[in-house]
């Protein structure tokens, strides 16, 4: 006689229903967008200028900047319909100044909101909805780690006369 045993999952047996809102789907493909420029940033940082082909990886890594920083832009632009959409709008905002980050002082500071307020760039829940959003923010959450050790960042001279601890974050980063 054999054992009866559940092999599915705990959840999966539920509607896997999900449909996006407009600062969720604007998210999800900026994160995906974001994927691209990263890969493309990578591909001119270890290449030779001298390649030929360089200057068509240049003008590709500059397209997929330009599309990912619309993106990003349209997410945390889009109304809010759900609760979930806040912190989806606050991690685009905070990813959107880091892409412009220009000085080492700033990307510092970047990196100690992430790491000093992860509860606002995350959301719970056992739903199709809040499992979704969770696995966007975690997406994002890794990307942002990779974009902060891109060369295009780390390569950021500190002006002489501002410390790291006076880098004053973005206003807009706390807002939604």
């Amino acid at each position: 006689m054999a054992d009866k045993l559940c092999t599915t999952r705990r959840g999966a047996d539920e509607t896997a229903y999900f449909k996006h809102s407009p600062t969720s789907g604007h998210f999800s493909h900026f994160v995906a967008a974001l994927g691209v420029a990263i890969e493309a940033e990578r591909d001119i940082e270890h290449g030779l200028w001298s390649d030929p082909a360089f200057d068509h990886w240049l003008a590709e890594a500059e397209a997929a900047w330009q599309t990912a920083t619309d993106l990003c832009r349209a997410a945390f632009e889009a109304p809010a319909t759900r609760h979930s959409d806040v912190p989806l709008q606050r991690f685009a905002r905070h990813l959107h100044w880091t892409i412009g980050c220009e000085t080492q002082a700033e990307l510092s500071t970047a990196r100690q909101i992430i790491a000093g307020h992860p509860h606002l760039f995350r959301w719970r829940g056992h739903d199709p909805e809040a499992r979704r959003i969770s696995q966007l923010l975690a997406r994002a959450r890794q990307q942002f780690d990779e974009l902060c050790d891109l060369d295009m960042l780390n390569g950021l001279e500190a002006p002489s006369d501002v410390t790291v601890d006076q880098a004053e974050p973005a206003p807009e980063l706390f807002a939604a």
